[in-house]
């Protein structure tokens, strides 16, 4: 297995956004990035970015502009709508007891202009002033989806404007701060005469999923902060689509937040994939006479989960089953919450096996399985399923 280390400043974050392309003026060697609306703070973090692995996949930039006053970037962040992600993850503590891991694969097909399946995925460093440093993963490819112009390696290609990159911190898929806070921003399936949740209570501000995301990272230190935090906005669907958010912290708690019925639900577990975890959606029926309860529960497992409405139930099957072999029975609560322990490798193992080829489902093929280190404020990245180079990304 080869590990490659990426040494820098910030954190990274990712979420997904919507952005529109800016108009393009070249500059001098590079690619161009001459928006009229980019101030010298953000040339220099665009300057920063750097390719990671050969085929243009991943690449590397920090975020050190004020991306919360700046506005040019609330005007763009108007623009907003969080597309699909099939993803899965997990949280465990790692083999030594001592440090939280959590988990995650990021799943989306993505295909070039030409057709060919691609995917463009920017490891951001934040360190916004007074508040928390971070890392995270962006899928660049939202900047514009309609016509795919940011897919592998165009962002070095010396011809690809990258103004829009600046919105990057605001369209993290998953990410974790300097005090071991991690998020990771998952798709539901809405069941039939619901909708997305579109919350309008008066005196607070409308932001979607992903930028509650941005603000959780740069400022809370526990999973308590984060539902508080939440509380706070009024959180709003885009484009008819629903995600609920996977919050875990350095002490091993983890929770899910989801807003249904334009209600914050709170629930702890520790998998998760693309239905809710805090309903049993599925329908109940009889079988010989039997109640059949359509629930997850595995022999002999102290943990049971709701068998929700919507795709991913393989893989969180999987995910769990795969789980149930690293419980920790020298843990006095293990009979009431399912500990367990691993290395990052064995944890790698079971993205791997939740891990997507391109299908028929927009939210098929992985672009990235990670492992986020809260103890040692790291994330391994694996890139396309290939297991045997293992990036790492340091805060």
């Amino acid at each position: 297995m080869k590990n490659v280390v990426l040494a820098s400043t910030a954190v990274v974050v990712v979420i997904l956004l919507v952005g529109f392309l800016a108009v393009m003026h070249p500059d001098e060697g590079g690619n161009p990035h001459s928006a009229d609306w980019l101030d010298d703070n953000m040339k220099s973090s665009l300057e920063t970015l750097k390719r990671v692995d050969k085929e243009g996949v991943l690449y590397e930039m920090d975020c050190d502009y004020d991306y919360y006053n700046n506005e040019a970037i609330l005007e763009l962040l108007k623009q907003y709508g969080v597309y699909d992600a099939g993803c899965s993850a997990f949280v465990t503590w790692n083999d030594n007891g001592d440090g939280v891991l959590t988990a995650r694969n990021y799943d989306y097909r993505h295909t070039t202009p030409a057709g060919e399946y691609t995917g463009l995925n920017v490891a951001i460093h934040c360190s916004p002033e007074g508040k928390y440093r971070s890392i995270g993963i962006a899928d660049a490819y939202w900047l514009d989806p309609v016509t795919g112009t940011f897919c592998a390696g165009v962002l070095d290609d010396g011809k690809t404007d990258i103004s829009n990159l600046v919105l990057l911190p605001y369209i993290c898929m998953d990410g974790l701060n300097e005090k071991g806070v991690s998020v990771s921003i998952l798709k539901l399936d809405i069941k039939e005469g619901e909708s997305a949740v579109h919350q309008t209570e008066a005196g607070k501000i409308n932001i979607g999923h992903s930028v509650l995301m941005r603000y959780i990272l740069d400022s809370c230190a526990t999973i308590d902060e984060a539902v508080e935090m939440a509380k706070r906005y009024n959180i709003q669907g885009a484009m008819g689509m629903d995600f609920h958010i996977f919050v875990t912290d350095s002490t091993g708690a983890s929770v899910v937040l989801e807003w249904r019925n334009n209600i914050l639900k709170v629930t702890e577990t520790n998998a998760v994939s693309n239905f809710y975890s805090g309903f049993d959606d599925a329908d109940d029926y009889y079988k010989g006479g039997q109640l059949i309860e359509n629930f997850v529960k595995l022999d002999n497992s102290v943990m049971t989960y709701h068998y929700g409405y919507g795709h991913g139930f393989h893989r969180f099957t999987g995910i769990v089953s795969a789980l149930e072999r690293y419980i920790d029975f020298t843990d006095p609560d293990y009979a009431t919450k399912m500990t367990t322990r691993m290395t990052p490798e064995q944890a790698m193992r079971i993205l791997s096996v939740a891990a997507q080829d391109p299908g028929t489902e927009a939210t098929s093929m992985t672009q990235y399985s990670l492992i986020y280190d809260a103890k040692n404020l790291t994330a391994k990245v694996c890139l396309h399923q290939d297991y045997d180079i293992v990036y790492t990304i340091t805060l």
